[in-house]
This record gives C-alpha cells, sequence and structure tokens, in this order.
C-alpha cells in the first residue's frame, strides 16, 4: 500500500515543483526600474523591442533580436518591474 502511494503521488509532487520556463534575458531593460514610464518605453523601442499587448498598467514587449519576450509593470507612473516571461506572452 506505501509503494502505491508513492507510485501515485511522486508524479503530482514533480509536476508542481516545475515552473514555467521564461523567454530570453531582460537584463538589458532591468535598468529601467524606477523611470518614468513615456522615457521608459521610449528607451525599449530604441533597444529594439516592440509593444505586443498593453493590459491596464501591465504591457508586454518583444525583442525579435535577442528573442526576448519582457512583461512591464508601471506603477504611479514610472515602471516598478521589469520580468522575462514565457514566448507565448509574446504571441511567439
Amino acid at each position: 500500500m506505501k509503494r502505491l502511494i508513492y507510485v501515485v503521488l511522486a508524479p503530482l509532487l514533480f509536476s508542481a515543483c516545475q515552473t514555467v520556463p521564461t523567454y530570453g534575458n531582460v537584463s538589458d531593460i532591468t535598468n529601467l526600474n524606477g523611470v518614468a514610464q513615456a522615457p521608459a518605453f521610449a528607451a525599449l523601442r530604441d533597444r529594439g523591442y516592440q509593444r505586443v499587448i498593453n493590459f491596464g498598467q501591465t504591457s508586454v514587449w518583444w525583442n525579435s533580436t535577442t528573442s526576448t519576450c519582457a512583461q512591464i509593470t508601471v506603477t504611479g507612473g514610472g515602471v516598478s518591474d521589469v520580468q522575462s516571461v514565457p514566448a507565448s506572452d509574446c504571441s511567439r
């Protein structure tokens, strides 16, 4: 009976520990944290990113040169978070 429990629970525990992989490296834009929205978005465009989705305070940007999908959150008029997200978030 004990072995049956381990056989059933082991795959469940393993799948619960897996995370969704990120896509690309956002180290080239993490310095935008704290920058006002307009200049931050201009800097994103200058660095090769295009905005693909905008919803509320969060937008998703794609850089085809680096194959990076980045999620940018704006709070209080400035960038408050920069994260790498799965390519599917950029429709890739």
